[in-house]
Parts: C-alpha cells; structure tokens; sequence
C-alpha cells in the first residue's frame, strides 16, 4: 500500500511537472505564432493552420518575385550585352564585374574577374579612370585603341555609381566615333582638294588676263595665246564644277535614271564615235568588240557617260606612255550568266598602293599627268556610282608597265523577270 502511495505520489509530481512545461511550450509558441501573425497582418490569436496557408501563399509570391527579379536581371545583362558600344563595369578596387560583346571584342580575352589595369592598354583611358576615382565625378574624352591592327576612335565616358558606403562601381562606356572621324577628315580633304583644283586654274587667269590689260595688245600672236590659256583653264574649271555636280546628284539619289532595256552593242557604238577622234589625235589604236546582242536593264545615257569616262581615262592616259604599244580596246561579252563591259589598256598601269585609294573623289595616280591629260579627279568616282546604280560590280586589274583592264559586271536582262518586277513596283506606287 505504502509502494502504490509513493508511485502514485511521483506520477502526480511528474505529470505537474509535465504540464506546467507544455503550458509554457504553448504559451512561447502561441507569443511567436502572433508574432508571425502580426508579421503578416493578421491579429493576435490566429489560428495556426490560417498562418500556415498565408505563410505559404508568402512563400509562393516570394519565389516568383525571386523568378521575376532574375529573369528581369537577365534581361538587362541581355540588352547590355547586345549594344553595340563597348561597356565595362569595374569595382573601386580595378576589378571588372561585366564587360559586354563589343567590350570584349576590343580588349584581351578573359576580360571579367581581372583588374582594369591588366586588360585596357591605353594610357589614356586609365588615366580618366584613376581621375573618376579620385574626384568620384564623371570624366569624358576622346581616345583612340588599336582594334586589329586598325586605329578607332572613341568617345569615352566614366560614370562613377556609389551603391552605399562600403559598394561603388565605375561604368565605362565607349561611343565609336572613327566613322564621323573619317567622314570629317574627307570633308576636310574634300574642301582642301576643290579649293586646290579652283586655286589653280583661277591663278593661270587671273595672271594671263592681267598680262593682257597691261599689254598694249600689238602682238597678236602672244594675245591669242594668252587667250588660248584662259579658255583652257575655264574649260577645265567648268569640267570641273559640272562632274561635282554630277556627282552630288548621283551619290544624293537627285537624278532620275530612266530604266529600260539597253543594247550595251549600242553604248560601244557611241562611245566609240565619240573618242576615236580623239584616239587618232593621241596615237593610240581604239578597237570596239561587242558582235552579239547584249542587253541590260539600265539607263542608256548614264551607261554611255560610264563608258565613255572609262574609255576616255584608257585612252588618255596610254597616250602617256613614252614607248611600246599604244593600244586601247573596249569589249563586251557574257559570262556565267552575267554581261561584262571590259576595257584594257596597254598604259603606264596603276602602283599596288595607289590601288586601295583609286575611286575616291579627287585621286590622283600621278597628279601632274593627270592635269596634263585634264582630268578632274571624279571620273572613276562617278563611275562607281552609275555601276553601284545599276546593281552593277566594277573590278579591275592593274599593274605597272603592263596596262590596266576595268570590268563591269551587269545582270543580264530577262524580260520575264523585269516585267514582273515593274509590274510590283507600279502596285507599291499605286
């Protein structure tokens, strides 16, 4: 009896003590359940399995909020790494976080994880870098890097991004500018060069017609010469004006080309009726080849003036030539579906450098032939223009003491092909 009393005693001792620490467990676990309640807006005494569905659609709304935010995160290092200006973010310690396509297109591979310092190779840019550092403000200048063994042209920017006290980054961002760089120097060039062509033929009448006013115009003979002078050098100066404005209308698309079918057999006879005389004056022998119909879709006079500038070049300047063979000849024939206009000369032929540079405006092989035969520089010049006009490839070969050959080729014309294509182009004018 006195064993059952103590056993009952300790069991007694034993579930109070048991209770009063799960009254307390339910107690701190009802305090942290309102807390959670409370977190998410809901009132104290909630019932927990109400906390745990609210807690659960939490969770859900967080995770596509993470899903969202990274997907966005990509987005923007997607569009980062699709603009076509080099960008590269780097730490205030030097080391690059991101670089972009174009900005690893232009510095070292391997670009991200290593310091600035070791990847850009330009004094330049690293000297605005160290200033963005030390001043904490936008720097700004042009510098120019060597990409593949070709000097570009950048305007480069530093945009220092302080995040907090401890978090900072510095974006550089590069603008190409080589293309306005070179299109500056041309316009430059181009003003240089046409103040030049004017200066000269100017002074010559400027000077012969001052020779004149002071003269007492006795000698007839010495008179008609000057004046000889002073017509050549206008004739040169309209010619001169008169292909610039040429031009300007063929690059500004401000001429009208009146497309139709062409007999290039046609073109040849033309031309040839107009520089043979010229070719039997310069002693050098003009022969036309063109047996067969050949015909194109293109402009009549504008394909006359094409080969009549190519024709009158080869002529001209094998009449240079001091010895051998003078001998020109213009021809046309089809080749791999394609109608070729070729013309070969047996000319002083062009040097290997000169060759890169032959189709721009004012170029001149050798200046002082080029004046004695009167040419203006913008021959070649338009007529890449007329060729590019008429969806036409302009080639050549060329080397020195042997002469030069000019081909262009055009599509041949298929009346099936050409009707349907105007036939579209009248509904789309419609």
């Amino acid at each position: 009896m006195i064993v059952i009393t103590i056993i009952s005693v300790i069991l007694a001792v034993t579930f109070a003590i048991l209770y009063s620490l799960a009254r307390r467990n339910e107690r701190t676990y009802a305090k942290y359940l309102d807390k959670i309640a409370l977190s998410i807006g809901e009132e104290a005494g909630t019932p927990p399995l109400y906390i745990y569905e609210r807690l659960r659609k939490k969770l859900e709304e967080l995770e596509k909020r993470i899903t969202e935010t990274e997907r966005e995160r990509r987005n923007i290092f997607t569009i980062l790494n699709n603009i076509t200006d080099p960008i590269i973010i780097v730490r205030g310690d030097g080391v690059v976080t991101f670089a972009n396509i174009a900005a690893r297109d232009i510095t070292r591979p391997g670009i991200e994880g290593r310091r600035v310092y070791d990847i850009i190779e330009n004094y330049h840019l690293l000297e605005l870098f160290e200033k963005a550092l030390e001043t904490g403000e936008m720097q700004s200048a042009d510098v120019s890097l060597v990409v593949d063994a070709e000097t570009r042209y950048y305007d480069a920017k530093i945009v220092p991004i302080k995040f907090d006290e401890e978090s900072e980054r510095y974006i550089i961002v590069l603008h190409d500018t080589t293309k306005e760089k070179q299109l500056d120097k041309l316009r430059r060039e181009f003003i240089s060069n046409v103040s030049h062509e004017l200066r000269t033929p100017l002074t010559s009448i400027h000077g012969y017609a001052e020779a004149l006013l002071e003269d007492d115009l006795s000698n007839k003979e010495l008179v008609r010469k000057f004046l000889n002078v002073i017509e050549s050098e206008s004739a040169r100066m309209t010619r001169l004006i008169n292909d610039l404005l040429d031009l300007e209308k063929l690059e500004s698309g401000d001429t009208k080309f009146n497309f139709a079918p062409v007999e290039m057999c046609q073109v040849l006879d033309r031309v040839y009726s107009i520089v043979e005389p010229l070719a039997h004056d310069y002693g050098v022998e003009l022969e036309m080849e063109c047996d067969e119909p050949k015909v194109v879709w293109g402009d009549f006079d504008r394909l006359v003036q094409m080969v009549l500038n190519l024709v009158d070049n080869a002529v001209k300047y094998t009449s240079t030539k001091e010895s051998g063979e003078k001998r020109v000849i213009a021809r046309c024939y089809e080749k791999e579906g394609k109608i070729v206009f070729e013309v070969k000369d047996t000319g002083p032929g062009i040097p290997e450098d000169a060759q890169k540079r032959l189709f721009e405006r004012f170029y001149r092989v050798d200046k002082a032939r080029s004046r004695k035969v009167g040419g203006t520089g913008l021959g070649l010049s338009i007529v890449k223009t007329i060729a590019e006009r008429h969806n036409a490839i302009i080639t050549f070969e060329s080397k020195v003491g042997e002469g030069t050959t000019f081909r262009v080729f055009f599509d041949k014309y298929k009346e099936e092909e050409q009707s349907s294509k105007t036939s579209s182009e009248q509904k789309v004018g419609n």
